[in-house]
């Protein structure tokens, strides 16, 4: 049996056990798929080192650990080394391999959501892994990007292709597209939003990165102004078939999973 699984902190909430189970019961993938929630950024050498002798083939990573894996692998992808962060490993000739999947997640869920970003202001929120992958996917297709920082001043010399703006400077800002890309408003904590309602107001579209709840506050908000709003389920859906192809060198069919999957993660 072939062994996957996610790596992080404090993940018992995710949903990707129940995404790559059902992947292995679409497609007869003879696997499981395991949580890793690790305490400690210190411990991840000797946890990687653990995995890769009980046959681990590869992980998802997750908060916080994107950047701070790249520390530990072999060998970057050519989109790990544009966008700075990884959240998909694959274990491959005695080599570790990082990969971004998110970067896909990304495009796919702005294809849903119907989106013409060329030329269009979009502006992030938070300054992480997931953020930098959303950075990439925008400069891509062309956008005007803003990214906004709790220390904006830190971050203008690290983020490429952005234009980094303070919270407070966010109050006088209007655009196409907001993302908020921070764990705030993740379940448990979901009486949170990273920004006020009245900020939502000023943008024509909202996208929450968050997948639990279905609907965050930071979507409530978007939604109570009648804001087109969308949450990352399409992102988490779209990065794990990503990431299942590359561990089993094999094609998925993207838009099949995600039907399969909508309705059994909110029932």
């Amino acid at each position: 049996m072939k062994k996957f699984g996610l790596l992080g902190k404090n993940i018992s909430y995710s949903f990707s056990p129940v995404l790559h189970k059902k992947i292995f019961n679409l497609y007869s993938i003879d696997a499981e798929y395991n949580i890793y929630d690790l305490k400690e950024e210190n411990s991840i050498e000797s946890f990687l080192n653990s995995i890769k002798k009980e046959g681990v083939l590869g992980l998802n990573v997750t908060i916080p650990y994107k950047t701070s894996i790249l520390d530990f692998v072999d060998e970057l992808s050519p989109e790990v080394k544009d966008i700075g962060a990884a959240n998909c490993i694959k274990f491959c000739n005695n080599k570790i391999i990082a990969y971004n999947t998110d970067y896909f997640g990304l495009v796919k869920t702005f294809e849903k959501m119907g989106l013409n970003l060329t030329n269009k202001k979009v502006v992030i929120l938070g300054s992480g892994g997931a953020a930098k992958a959303t950075i990439k996917a925008l400069t891509d297709l062309k956008a005007i990007i803003y990214n906004v920082s709790r220390n904006p001043n830190k971050e203008k010399i690290k983020l490429k292709n952005t234009r980094t703006i303070s919270y407070e400077d966010l109050f006088d800002m209007s655009g196409y597209l907001i993302i908020n890309a921070t764990p705030v408003g993740t379940f448990p904590n979901i009486d949170k939003s990273p920004v006020p309602q009245s900020i939502l107001q000023n943008f024509d579209f909202a996208l929450d990165l968050i997948y639990n709840p279905k609907e965050t506050l930071f979507l409530k908000f978007a939604h109570s102004k009648n804001k087109q709003i969308e949450n990352g389920l399409c992102m988490l859906i779209s990065q794990g078939v990503k990431s299942e192809e590359i561990w089993n060198d094999i094609e998925l069919n993207y838009e099949k999973i995600y039907d399969e999957l909508i309705d059994e993660i909110y029932k």
